[in-house]
């Protein structure tokens, strides 16, 4: 166990001008999933998430539909709370911005704003005049490269922006340039992805200007204190949620403990606002002598037909509905298994089912079944004996039961954890599971039960894996913890066994609870026709274990003269070749042609199958950098899911690999 450390994980709060989308559960899902995975390291994590309810826009929406706006509030904030818990999302506290407490903390945070002094000396807030475009939905003036012509739009919502002139209080941000920049560079802001970090240091480069923090026109909002001509900006308003929801205006232990004393001060949001959180909330809490954040995480864009989610321009995706459809569980593994969690990626209803089908009904869910039922067959409906002395085993079970390997192996996916990369930990746990199934199918213990003589056998490789199961549910239970729960349910295990990633707690004797379906495989006439093409490719290898490629697939390899075929420089650019580096790789059992690689994109890890087992041994390839065609679509070889295809030439039936003269950055695209 790692020394036990303090960390504050945040969402941003979410506004509250329409019900909340799929957009708002991907990060919500992605604070709830790093706040369980620190707990069950012994960590202490609190997790807060809430709602924005000022402003002009707020207050317009609210007249729109003729209520006053703490009742639109009420209702709205109502919605958020109600996915929340459909979702399993378990925040310590749910901050809303029209809550007493909120606004006591933001008028003491002003407070030190007003009388404070810059670097310079000079005061850090101060009163001018403005005149530009103001969007009302981001509540924010934009300058020319955030409008988009003609018309003057919003790059963000695609509306139009208002000419503005007014009297406002405004920050001296451009006082607090040189200091942020340094914070950024060395790391004590640590911005994420890279790229986030690079495009702040940017806008750095450019020059920052002062902000407004009032509005003298807007009246739904906290009134500026001994000014109560002024409303304060939505998002000064809004940024202080951060330490206003923790007990800043009484300095409380709270406070002290989770904003102070935190190992770390975590920043989840959306790409879209790092510029708030990044530059303008930073400078601010350093004018008022308080310590900033430590981490910020923007996340990419959730995206469906190639375009952002938003409920202003109605390309949504409905959270309810898919929790309805298919699960709270389904619908936050999918989320955080599909994509990069730091990179833009396209939601489609095909993806959805085919992960649902694949990972869990048939890889996941069966392997509980199988399992389970063969032990309550074979074992009178109790855990069977654990195994004294742990006989020697090799390949997965000596992974789970040998102490040192099972604590590399925690700490790698807990690792990725920890660095938000959801999707290569889940690979890696799925990758797990993958081999307790191909362990049930080689060691076939319906075999074992034919023969008397073999019982003992037979009890101990049931507990292995009765055993390793638990540990596989303890490693995703982040993500999915309503699946867990009934996954130790069904195992008859104690609550302190469920959360323990130690091996050989499953106490012999235990009753077994019913075995109940876990994800009931969705039957779609489309999924299942794609699903025994995939059984067909598997079934029909060729003799030694090599497999045929997908027809699908074969076109990425067969070489023609033909004029009429070849592609334009359009189609060619839909490719996104990229540098990958082998992480490491490993044969597939059966299959002689193939090896299961885990490569590193740069801003998330994949796992491929590749046709090069004949021409490289596993140990060769680890570090080595390859070219990788980064957005074909997922397929499955030997029931391993393969999300991606390296390049590799063709020498006398041989492959040889493609790769590169010069040390390239790995994931720069090719082109």
């Amino acid at each position: 166990m790692s020394r036990q450390k303090i960390f504050y994980h945040t969402t941003p709060i979410y506004y509250v001008n329409d019900v909340p989308h799929v957009g708002h559960a991907y990060t919500t899902i992605a604070a709830d999933a790093i706040t369980r995975a620190r707990r069950l390291r012994g960590h202490t994590a609190f997790f807060l998430t809430g709602t924005d309810e000022h402003g002009q826009n707020i207050e317009r929406t609210a007249r729109e539909k003729g209520v006053p706006p703490q009742e639109y509030c009420d209702g709205i904030t109502a919605r958020f709370k109600s996915l929340w818990a459909r979702l399993g999302v378990e925040y310590d506290d749910f901050i809303r911005t029209t809550d007493q407490r909120h606004a006591h903390g933001v008028e003491r945070f002003w407070e030190l704003l007003a009388r404070a002094r810059t670097p310079d000396g000079r005061d850090a807030v101060y009163r001018d005049h403005y005149t530009g475009w103001y969007c009302p939905r981001c509540e924010g003036f934009k300058d020319d490269g955030e409008l988009t012509q003609p018309g003057n739009l919003c790059i963000v919502h695609e509306l139009p922006c208002e000419w503005t002139e007014e009297e406002n209080y405004f920050f001296r941000l451009s006082a607090y340039e040189d200091w942020i920049r340094r914070e950024i560079e060395n790391d004590r802001i640590r911005i994420e992805p890279a790229g986030r970090r690079n495009e702040v240091l940017s806008v750095i480069r450019q020059g920052l200007k002062d902000f407004s923090v009032s509005r003298a026109r807007v009246k739904w909002g906290i009134k500026v204190p001994g000014d109560p001509e002024h409303v304060l900006y939505v998002w000064v308003d809004a940024l202080s949620n951060y330490i206003t929801a923790l007990g800043f205006a009484d300095r409380g232990e709270r406070y002290r403990s989770f904003w102070e004393g935190a190992s770390e001060r975590l920043h989840l949001m959306g790409k879209e606002i790092i510029r708030f959180h990044c530059l303008y909330w930073p400078a601010m809490l350093k004018a008022a002598g308080l310590p900033a954040p430590t981490r910020i995480f923007a996340h990419g864009w959730l995206t469906r037909g190639g375009k952002k989610l938003s409920k202003t321009t109605g390309n949504v995706i409905d959270a309810d509905q898919l929790i309805t459809a298919y699960g709270a569980d389904a619908v936050r593994y999918f989320f955080l298994r599909e994509g990069s969690f730091g990179q833009d990626w396209d939601y489609t209803d095909d993806a959805f089912v085919g992960r649902f089908d694949a990972d869990l009904a048939n890889d996941l869910g069966n392997l509980v079944s199988r399992a389970l039922t063969m032990a309550i067959r074979y074992c009178d409906g109790r855990s069977p004996a654990r195994p004294v002395p742990m006989p020697k085993t090799s390949g997965i079970e000596e992974e789970l039961q040998n102490d040192a390997s099972r604590a590399a192996l925690v700490a790698e996916i807990y690792g990725r954890y920890e660095a938000l990369d959801f999707s290569g930990a889940l690979i890696r746990i799925w990758n797990l599971i993958g081999r307790l199934n191909q362990r049930i199918v080689a060691r076939a213990p319906w075999e074992m039960a034919k023969d008397p003589a073999r019982r003992e056998e037979l009890h101990d490789f049931l507990y292995r894996l009765i055993e390793g199961i638990r540990v596989v549910t303890v490693l995703f239970s982040p993500v999915m913890p309503n699946a867990a729960c009934k996954i130790m349910g069904m195992l008859g295990v104690t609550e302190e066994t469920a959360r323990s990633l130690d091996w050989g707690l499953v106490d012999p004797g235990v009753s077994f609870g019913p075995v109940e379906p876990l994800f009931p495989r969705i039957r779609s006439k489309k999924h299942d026709s794609a699903q025994k093409a995939t059984r067909n490719v598997e079934s029909k290898g060729e003799k030694g274990g090599g497999e045929k490629m997908p027809d699908d697939q074969k076109s990425n390899t067969v070489a023609t003269d033909s004029v009429d075929d070849r592609i334009d420089i359009a189609e060619f650019a839909r490719i996104d070749l990229r540098v990958a580096r082998i992480i490491r790789a490993e044969r597939i059992s059966g299959a002689n042609r193939l090896l299961k690689l885990e490569v590193d994109l740069g801003n998330e890890t994949r796992q491929i199958v590749a046709g090069i087992a004949e021409a490289y041994e596993p140990e060769q390839l680890a570090g080595r950098k390859i070219a990788l065609v980064a957005n074909l679509k997922p397929a499955r070889l030997r029931g391993i899911e393969s999300n991606g295809m390296l390049l590799a030439a063709s020498v006398d039936g041989r492959p040889v690999l493609c790769t590169f003269d010069a040390d390239v950055p790995v994931g720069m695209p090719i082109k």
